[in-house]
């Protein structure tokens, strides 16, 4: 959903055609701002829980000198890598988008 309002919103400015309504796609484009950023505060939320439940399940790994625990702490730490790249891939959208909605109202 992101990716094609991204480039969605890209082709709009870059047209720069006379009779667009820029006043309804900077409303529409602040409402998409605002999904992102809810998005972008929940997987923060909950990548930092996954990494301190996956620090929590290496400590007592270490603590217990027990190597099957890595069961739990080998799939946690896939699972915050993953959330760290799409964490990332939601941060630079939104910088960017910010520097669309200036461009919009310019």
């Amino acid at each position: 959903m992101f990716k094609t309002y991204d480039k969605n919103i890209k082709e709009i400015i870059s047209a720069k055609a006379p009779d667009t309504d820029w006043k309804n796609i900077l409303e529409q484009h602040r409402v998409m701002m605002a999904r992102i950023q809810h998005e972008r505060l929940i997987h923060l939320l909950v990548m930092i829980f996954v990494g301190i439940i996956m620090s929590c399940s290496v400590f007592f790994t270490i603590v217990t000198m027990k190597p099957d625990l890595l069961i739990f702490g080998i799939p946690l730490l896939f699972l915050f890598i993953a959330y760290i790249f799409h964490y990332r891939f939601l941060e630079n959208t939104t910088q960017n988008w910010y520097l669309l909605e200036d461009q919009i109202k310019t």
